[in-house]
């Protein structure tokens, strides 16, 4: 609950490990397999 509450109120920031184009999603599955990157990895329109 705790932290649902800290991220309710903007106290958590997430660590963005890379960022793809949509049209690039295979590769991003590909380095989220091979563990690439740190954080989350995001798909952009």
């Amino acid at each position: 609950m705790r932290v649902l509450n800290e991220a309710a109120a903007g106290g958590l920031t997430p660590i963005i490990g890379h960022a793809y184009p949509l049209a690039e999603a295979a590769t991003a599955h590909a380095d989220i397999e091979a563990r690439r990157f740190t954080g989350k990895i995001l798909l952009l329109p």
